[in-house]
């Protein structure tokens, strides 16, 4: 019961939601998430961090760069039911 409730905390938040429902059609670079979000990079960084401690995203180093896929079924079953789809704003690539 305690991880349903850390998923939905860490759901709790707009800008985590952009974040989960611009990862829904894949992988995505960390730094495509700081002008979608419209935030500063340390705050989005904070954002990812909530993410990945409550199992919503799995982080991947490629060279400098950090990458985030979906790592959470029930996330994805969370958006849906609250019908929030894929977006049609790309987050863009570094």
């Amino acid at each position: 019961m305690k991880e349903k409730v850390k998923l939905l905390k860490a759901l709790g938040d707009e800008v985590r939601i952009e974040i989960v429902r611009n990862l829904l059609d894949g992988e995505k670079c960390a730094c495509s998430f700081v002008p979608l979000a419209g935030k500063s990079q340390p705050n989005v960084s904070r954002h990812l961090k909530i993410l990945v401690e409550a199992g919503v995203l799995e982080p991947r180093r490629k060279g400098v760069y950090i990458w985030y896929k979906l790592k959470s079924k029930d996330a994805a079953g969370v958006m849906q039911a609250l019908g929030i789809g894929k977006t049609k704003t790309k987050a863009r690539g570094c």
